[in-house]
């Protein structure tokens, strides 16, 4: 099978080295170090892999005692390498492995578990067009990541293909694949057969025709699982079809949703693969033009006229954050959180992208953005009309796309409703909205979704908090007398003082927060008074006291919180 599209002595060839560095695979060279690729073949358990010369042979499925003998099986028809899938925790090619590679000439590639085989080829492929000292990244943004999201969210078996039924790109569970599915994926293109089939039907007129989602019912008597196929098209013209197979369980309830996403966003990577281009580039240009729009570092009307987008149209922002911390990793390796963080943005693309197919997604301060032109669809039926029209439709979008990124990063994921700018060169300052307000939720980790509205007192109160710790000389000084003495005496009357003030003087309210009797609590208060001087009769002295002792409750530094949870 000639996946690298070679097939000649004089095709250009992919050094071995340089494949096994791109994909991070452990190596046990076998007679050459400076071995190269030529084609890239897949073998499946007990097959006998084509006779290729220098081929790079994908031992899908194989453990143990059969990679062994895919090894030795490679070596016999004169193969470069074989590359095996090492087990969870795995860092080394197991010692039989080695053995058999030493001993059959052939180097074995050690795939670390978790990189989809589709990967490898695509990474060859990559090397061999762009040679080995470019700097992209592996599989960021290609139509096997937008496969992967879209197999995630749906929970079915993805593939998505061009106008001329060849497979370019499929994720999910392999063992869920049904007969049609796994020759696709095997032979990289429908087989004629099934194709005729779909003809007959008209699945591919009708998907092809103004982007219909066509369902194809399950056929049990061929080995046919239920799936269902919308096609891509970019100006009128047809470019591909993306199709979602049920496996094992029903496909998600919103997959048709999902899967109109997932067609728009696939569009400008299918033209890049009309044009031979290359794809990887066309979504770096336009994340990285997103992100200009997102920071205001570009003029926004040629940034929207690149976009298809109205200079003078409104668009709403969310903001969104992983909540992620590092568990066991190196201080200061961020590649772990930046992995996740492109893949939480893919969902949230799909989701976006679902509703508005001009909806653009950027990474920026370490959290995710969508940007939104109006008017924009939010769920069923809801539109979003005006820059003061109200939140809840963005709401409930933001709300179930939070769901996603919960169930399927595992993390306790927020967004905020950061407003709508009522030009797009107003997005900025919309930003920034949503990124103060994140730092406000980040207390309270079991609230999924916020807005800026509900917000703002919070964000008012650390923006005084804030101006009082950085001028000291308008501060209380009997207040600040209260809280050094409570700090050196070990007492709290300060704490007490502040607890009775915000909870509007209501005694038993504030003595149940501290856990003490009323009585106790109405003496620390009226000790507080006398030492400091405060009239608690008087407006003004009552809101100087809770801002400053407020001020004194959290460390210098710590100060993005104005209620620190107790």
């Amino acid at each position: 099978m000639d996946l690298l599209g070679g097939g000649d002595e004089n095709a250009p060839v992919v050094p071995l080295r340089a494949l096994a560095t791109a994909l991070g695979a452990a190596v046990v060279w076998g007679t050459r170090e400076d071995a190269d690729v030529s084609d890239v073949i897949i073998a499946e358990p007990g097959e006998t892999p084509a006779a290729v010369s220098r081929a790079l042979v994908l031992a899908v499925g194989a453990r143990d005692a059969a990679a062994v003998d895919a090894v030795t099986s490679a070596g016999e028809t004169g193969a470069s390498a074989v590359a095996v899938r090492l087990k969870d925790g795995e860092s080394a090619v197991p010692e039989l492995l080695r053995i058999a590679g030493e001993a059959s000439g052939v180097a074995v590639l050690g795939i670390p578990s978790g990189t989809r085989w589709e990967q490898v080829e695509t990474e060859a492929r990559r090397i061999r067009q762009r040679g080995p000292g470019d700097p992209q990244p592996v599989m960021r943004g290609d139509l096997f990541s937008l496969a992967q999201t879209l197999a995630t969210l749906s929970h079915g078996v993805v593939s998505i293909e061009d106008n001329g039924y060849r497979v370019l790109a499929y994720a999910g569970p392999g063992d869920e694949a049904d007969e049609l599915r796994r020759q696709s994926i095997l032979g990289r293109q429908c087989p004629e057969p099934y194709l005729a089939l779909l003809r007959k039907w008209g699945v591919y007129r009708r998907a092809r025709s103004g982007g219909e989602m066509v369902e194809v019912e399950a056929r049990p008597d061929m080995g046919l699982r239920r799936r269902l196929v919308i096609g891509v098209s970019a100006g009128g013209r047809p470019l591909g079809t993306i199709w979602v197979q049920e496996g094992n369980r029903p496909l998600a309830q919103n997959t048709e949703q999902t899967l109109r996403g997932a067609a728009r966003l696939a569009a400008p990577q299918l033209i890049d693969h009309y044009y031979e281009g290359d794809s990887t580039a066309r979504l770096l240009s336009r994340s990285d033009l997103a992100h200009s729009l997102l920071t205001g570092r570009f003029n926004s009307a040629a940034l929207a006229t690149h976009f298809g987008i109205e200079p003078s149209a409104a668009a709403a922002v969310v903001a969104f954050d992983l909540r992620e911390r590092p568990n066991g990793e190196e201080v200061g390796d961020t590649s772990w959180q930046e992995a996740r963080r492109a893949e939480a943005a893919e969902i949230i693309a799909v989701h976006a992208a679902a509703g508005r197919k001009n909806a653009l997604v950027a990474q920026a301060c370490g959290q995710i953005y969508a940007m939104l032109p109006e008017p924009v669809a939010v769920g069923a039926g809801h539109r979003v009309d005006a820059p003061d029209s109200d939140d809840a439709p963005l709401v409930r979008w933001a709300t179930e796309v939070v769901s996603a990124l919960r169930r399927h990063t595992n993390t306790p994921v927020q967004a905020v409703v950061a407003g709508t700018a009522a030009r797009l060169e107003d997005i900025p300052a919309v930003k920034l909205r949503g990124h103060h307000a994140l730092q406000i939720m980040a207390r309270t980790p079991e609230r999924a979704v916020g807005t800026h509205r509900d917000l703002a007192a919070s964000l008012m109160v650390r923006d005084l908090l804030r101006l009082l710790e950085e001028h000291e000389e308008i501060r209380d000084r009997a207040l600040q007398e209260l809280v050094a003495r409570d700090a050196e005496q070990g007492t709290q009357l300060a704490e007490s003082l502040l607890r009775y003030l915000d909870a509007f003087g209501d005694v038993s309210e504030a003595a149940k927060t501290l856990n003490i009797h009323p009585n106790t609590l109405r003496y620390r208060v009226r000790r507080a008074a006398a030492m400091t001087g405060l009239d608690l009769d008087d407006p003004e002295h009552r809101l100087v006291a809770m801002l400053q002792l407020r001020l004194g409750r959290v460390p210098a530094g710590q100060r993005t919180d104005p209620f620190p949870a107790s």
